[in-house]
């Protein structure tokens, strides 16, 4: 199965990006889970961006992978950041909340910011 994540790293900032419009098949879900996790296992930066740029749908059951996700790097100490989320995707974050719970920038430029303003960067 071809992969559903793609990342690229400045040696500081790993910025994933889904390459899936939409992510609301269980069997999806879990693949991106799966691989989420498994590049978090693997990545030697401590501050990780989920860039949404492509996707237009998602899932509730995505909503709980997202979840799952942030606690997977809490527990490697990996800061990370959602952003360029989908306006409609957007407002299932603020109905639901997760956007309390979960730490969302407008772009990825944001995002890498806002790493360096609370002090995320462990390496230099």
């Amino acid at each position: 199965m071809a992969s559903l994540i793609r990342s690229e790293s400045d040696g500081e900032i790993l910025t994933v990006y889904f390459t899936e419009a939409k992510i609301l098949d269980e069997l999806v879900i879990r693949q991106c889970q799966d691989e989420l996790i498994r590049m978090l296992e693997k990545t030697q930066e401590q501050n990780v961006i989920l860039d949404f740029r492509f996707v237009k749908f998602l899932s509730s059951s995505a909503l709980g992978m997202l979840i799952r996700v942030q606690k997977r790097c809490k527990e490697f100490k990996i800061a990370l950041k959602l952003c360029n989320i989908d306006k409609e995707i957007e407002k299932v974050f603020k109905i639901t909340g997760l956007n309390k719970v979960l730490d969302i920038c407008a772009t990825n430029e944001e995002a890498a910011a806002s790493f360096k303003k609370k002090g995320f960067f462990f390496r230099k």
